[in-house]
């Protein structure tokens, strides 16, 4: 069965979910202390806290063909305290937690 974030192996639910979402979804369960920097597609970067994550969809009805359901990981703006999700679909370009790269 499944053991909470020990489980290191899950079952993708999008396919657009790829290997470096799965090791940052790892990575954030093991290392939920301290400060993630994320860089964006866009040159945006941010200082941020692993606050939480969740399963969640795009809105649209289940029986809809555009459906799609996908992991959602939520961050701290440290410097607003805003909250913002990580998902398949915003992911990071580079993420640097303690110094290192690991993105």
């Amino acid at each position: 069965g499944l053991v909470g974030s020990e489980m290191c192996i899950r079952d993708r639910i999008n396919p657009h979910e790829t290997e470096a979402f799965d090791f940052l979804y790892n990575f954030v369960h093991k290392h939920a202390e301290g400060v993630y920097y994320l860089t964006f597609q866009d040159g945006v970067q941010i200082s941020a806290e692993y606050d939480t994550d969740y399963e969640t969809d795009n809105g649209i009805d289940i029986d809809d063909d555009g459906y799609e359901e996908y992991i959602a990981i939520v961050f701290k703006n440290t410097a607003n305290n805003t909250l913002f999700e990580v998902t398949c679909f915003s992911f990071p370009t580079k993420v640097i937690y303690n110094g290192k790269r690991i993105i």
